[in-house]
């Protein structure tokens, strides 16, 4: 029986055999195998996707083409990896010579530039309105202003009157015949008192009707004058309508006026 204090040394040598050496290092060394973590993905073991490891003196060969191992099985439901084609490679490669084309890029115009574009329609449109209105309003003005002016210088029933010296009973210059020519109901209607006489008036009424827009409003007016070639004045009667004037004609005879007819020689 060994001495006290032998056999604990003893068993200490037999515990410290049976753990094996210990090693504080943090590399562990190559021993060719491979191992794998408990973490590792028992899928990507299967697909060849876990990286395995090769010795420091492997040679890699690469093909264009990668061929398919037996390890690399197809999952059902997961398409195969693409393959690589030769024909890109190839239209890849930049001829020599070749010049590089030039590529142009169009910028989108924003919506602010687009609604700031107007048609030149609408610029026109808006003018001819314009003027049409102004043209409008010129034309009613005008109008309106010459109607006040006939109320002003002839009064309403429009009315014309006139001295002149025609050869009725009348001796220049003391006493001249006198006219009176009216529109009354768009119808010219001429007064004369021979030598300023009233009982011995004459009334001559104009072989026209005074039609149109406004008709009733239009001043009369007379002109004396020779227009046959006897030698006296005739009388000339002026309607002033809006758009024309109209003329009727009175012949004198010597002792009064008549209406002129086809068979005299009228030179306006």
């Amino acid at each position: 029986m060994p001495q006290g204090g032998e056999q604990p040394q003893q068993k200490r040598r037999n515990q410290t055999n049976i753990e094996g050496p210990k090693t504080n290092s943090l590399y562990q060394p190559d021993t060719g195998k491979t191992t794998f973590s408990p973490n590792t993905d028992t899928y990507a073991i299967d697909e060849g996707l876990a990286e395995q490891s090769r010795p420091k003196n492997s040679v890699t060969t690469r093909y264009d083409n990668p061929q398919i191992t037996p390890s690399q099985r197809l999952v059902a439901g997961f398409p195969a990896p693409p393959q690589k084609s030769p024909y890109r490679r190839q239209s890849s490669i930049k001829r020599a010579g070749q010049p590089k084309p030039r590529t142009t890029i169009q910028y989108p115009t924003s919506d602010k530039a687009k609604r700031g574009r107007v048609h030149w329609l609408l610029p026109f449109g808006v003018g001819m309105l314009a003027l049409l209105a102004l043209w409008f309003t010129s034309s009613v003005t005008i109008s309106w202003l010459t109607q006040r002016y006939y109320d002003y210088h002839y009064g309403n029933p429009r009315t014309y009157q006139a001295d002149v010296v025609v050869g009725h009973k009348d001796n220049p210059p003391n006493r001249p015949s006198h006219f009176i020519a009216i529109n009354l109901n768009r119808q010219a209607i001429v007064v004369e008192f021979p030598g300023g006489e009233p009982a011995t008036s004459v009334s001559y009424v104009a072989p026209l009707y005074i039609a149109g827009d406004g008709a009733d409003q239009a001043p009369i007016t007379l002109e004396f004058r020779d227009v046959t070639g006897g030698g006296r004045p005739d009388m000339i009667m002026h309607i002033h309508l809006p758009n024309q004037d109209q003329l009727s004609v009175f012949v004198n005879d010597g002792q009064k006026f008549r209406p002129s007819n086809g068979n005299d020689r009228i030179r306006i």
